[in-house]
């Protein structure tokens, strides 16, 4: 007869849940030109919106005054963690 495999012990759910607390949300704006396509990924800013204008900034690749917010996302990382 054979040994039966040892299995790791799982963890319990309250670990998991208090991982969670621990985390930190980043939330981020992408900035796309509407004349070259470049895109940028900047840190949210308070009433950004997806499709808002942003006529003070200019694109870092063809210096016009055509952006726009495209996308808005967060992640979840751990303090300390890049």
């Amino acid at each position: 007869m054979s040994d039966e495999p040892q299995f790791p012990p799982i963890p319990s759910i309250g670990e998991i849940l208090d991982r969670k607390k621990q985390m930190v949300e980043a939330k981020f704006s992408v900035v796309k030109c509407k004349s070259c396509g470049a895109k940028k990924e900047r840190p949210f800013q308070e009433g950004d919106y997806v499709f808002k204008k942003l006529s003070e900034e200019n694109c870092d690749s063809c210096k016009k005054a055509d952006i726009f917010i495209a996308e808005i996302f967060s992640e979840w990382k751990m303090p300390g963690k890049k």
